[in-house]
């Protein structure tokens, strides 16, 4: 919907261009644009809550074509946003406010191409399906395009010029840089996105660029983006003086600085962010000056998260402070401050679920793609996770659908008590669909997710009950027999049998050296029923050995005796039917995610602003 939205403010900009309209078309396009902006940005958020909660990958966001796709246009709109709220208020920014229009729709169609042609197919982890619309995709980027930029490059000497380049100290040139910043977030975000069609110029199998790459080159930009946003709202239109900004400025950056100072002192900050430098290649104190490498390879990142959370106060209390003193004179003109208070919001719930993720049993755990950050819990028994934290694993429950989900208890370092169910198995392209368990809490998440020994041994619960498989049991001792995944059967070796009735088993008796039977005591786990089986294991006079299976016909099962482990009083049996219930472990992948809550509060909030503005500019068109 967001996206079918962002075709009204192109249609606009496109008709103020056939016509000549250059300034009129802003006004009746301005409340299109906020009403897909806010729908669109509701949907990468409902998205990213969605993954959050029922995917594995242990967050809601994770650079993925398909996110990667619908975040692209939204930057760029609310970019042509902005351009088209200071060319309304200034009569400046025409070509800006055009051009971006021109763009967003633009992207909102190459978004539909990468992931409606199959194209991207071999680098996401969503479902591609090519629905044979590749072609026509094409075309429609094109003549869109052609469309829009020839009208643009057509009417470009045309487009009126503002009488005076925006002063730079002033609020709309403080919005123009933000849009550009957005805009380049968004080329940065599009062309890691296409990075495996461009490839294609060049190698026949290129890959994806990490994800490394994407908060690398989006982490400086986030941070210039949120001062903007700040000094955007605090500063006046078109000129201000040193001493109008610094009156303005005081009490927003000092509310910041006590702010930044309280997460720096409260929180482990530096002992999380700062890269240690091995031992062997580490510079020493006297060699590691400010702009050495060596100084930014252990700092940068730091560094940088620090200025991200300097200037996500700074819009916070900036528009805070804006929104409060508009409110007083009509409400109905804090829209944008609002939505500026609830993405400063959105910024710092990033920041503090990311910097102070918290796994539990950090790097105690079996390697999952790399990482040590989990803890092995065998089925009945209680793990402690070294960092204060008790798991057990109770079992599995069958859900509505027929799923198993995998029960955990949980001791926490505070003493309390809870249970988390995680719903994993196959699907029917042979698939494994795993489902995280959230504990939210407006403190702290616990996020939970399972990888159950079945995904390593390749069981599922599908598999073959009738597939012959050989265990050793030892006399006295039990197995539990499971039937397509299921606990069906209770089997004990009781003891040896030497009578054996040579002609009931069908053997020769001159031709056997050895013929012993075994005992077997079988239990039907459901019904409760019990039956005895007495397999037979023979030697003849040539040194042959022969197998003679006894059945439980009724029941689909039967078991051979195929050999004997002398020194561990223990006895081979080869199972027809049902198969032995093997070790059962989960790997239990948790993290602590501090305030990610405030992650989404800021989505709410800055939903509310856009509907706040989008109802004021719809009224301006009456």
């Amino acid at each position: 919907m967001g996206f079918t939205l962002a075709m009204v403010p192109f249609a606009f900009a496109v008709a103020g261009l056939a016509l000549r309209k250059y300034t009129q078309w802003v006004r009746p396009a301005l409340p299109w644009s906020l009403a897909a902006m806010g729908v669109l940005g509701c949907g990468i958020m409902m998205g990213g809550y969605w993954a959050y909660e029922t995917l594995s990958f242990g967050g809601w966001w994770a650079w993925d074509p398909v996110e990667n796709s619908s975040l692209v246009p939204w930057l760029f709109g609310v970019a042509a946003l902005h351009a088209m709220v200071v060319q309304k208020r200034t009569s400046a920014g025409h070509k800006a406010a055009l051009i971006l229009s021109i763009v967003t729709f633009q992207f909102v169609i190459y978004s539909t191409f990468l992931t409606r042609s199959g194209v991207l197919g071999d680098v996401s982890v969503h479902s591609f399906v090519d629905l044979g619309l590749y072609n026509q995709l094409l075309v429609w980027i094109l003549s869109i395009g052609l469309l829009g930029f020839g009208l643009f490059a057509l009417r470009y000497r045309e487009l009126p010029a503002p009488p005076a380049p925006p002063a730079t100290l002033s609020r709309e040139s403080m919005i123009f840089t933000g849009a550009l910043l957005l805009a380049l977030a968004g080329l940065v975000i599009i062309l890691g996105t296409s990075a495996p069609i461009l490839g294609k110029l060049f190698r026949d199998n290129p890959s994806a660029v990490p994800v490394a790459f994407y908060n690398t080159w989006t982490l400086p930009l986030a941070v210039g983006v949120a001062f903007l946003m700040g000094l955007g709202q605090v500063f006046w239109w078109r000129k201000m003086t040193v001493d109008d900004v610094n009156r303005v400025l005081f009490r927003p950056l000092g509310l910041t600085v006590a702010s930044t100072a309280v997460v720096l002192v409260t929180t482990p900050f530096v002992a999380e962010t700062v890269r240690p430098i091995e031992a062997a290649s580490a510079p020493s104190v006297a060699q590691m000056g400010l702009f050495d490498s060596g100084f930014f390879a252990t700092h940068g990142t730091s560094l940088l998260l620090l200025l991200l959370l300097f200037t996500s106060f700074f819009t916070l209390w900036g528009n805070l402070l804006v929104m409060f003193r508009v409110a007083k004179g009509n409400w109905k003109l804090v829209g944008g401050s609002l939505t500026h208070v609830g993405f400063g919001l959105m910024l710092l719930g990033i920041f503090a679920s990311s910097v102070f993720n918290d796994p539990v049993g950090e790097g105690a755990g079996t390697d999952i793609q790399g990482s040590r950050d989990n803890v092995v819990v065998p089925l009945g028994e209680t793990v402690p996770s070294g960092d204060g934290f008790e798991i057990t694993y109770v079992g599995q429950e069958l859900t509505a659908e027929g799923h198993p989900a995998y029960v955990l208890d949980w001791r926490n370092p505070q003493g309390e008590t809870f249970q988390t169910r995680n719903v994993v198995y196959k699907d029917g392209r042979e698939q494994w669909i795993q489902r995280s368990d959230v504990r939210e809490g407006l403190v702290r998440d616990l996020y939970v997710a399972v990888f159950p020994s079945a995904m390593s041994t390749g069981n599922t619960e599908a598999g073959d009950p009738n597939a012959p498989e050989e265990v050793t049991v030892a006399r006295g001792d039990s197995l539990t027999l499971q039937v397509a995944g299921r606990d069906r059967y209770a089997l004990t070796f009781t003891d040896y049998e030497l009578g054996v009735d040579y002609e009931a088993v069908g053997l020769v008796e001159d031709e056997v050296d050895l013929a012993v039977a075994a005992r077997l005591d079988v239990r039907d786990l459901e019904t409760g029923e019990s039956r005895t089986l007495r397999p037979v294991y023979s030697i003849t006079s040539d040194g042959r050995q022969q197998y003679v299976q006894n059945r439980a016909t009724d029941w689909n099962l039967g078991v051979a005796f195929v050999g004997m482990e002398v020194e561990d009083d223990a006895i081979r049996l080869m199972l027809d039917g049902a198969q032995p219930r093997e070790d059962e472990w989960v790997v239990v992948q948790a993290a602590e995610k501090p305030f990610i809550s405030v992650l989404w509060i800021g989505t709410l909030v800055m939903l509310a602003g856009f509907a706040v503005s989008g109802a004021r500019r719809w009224r301006e068109t009456r």
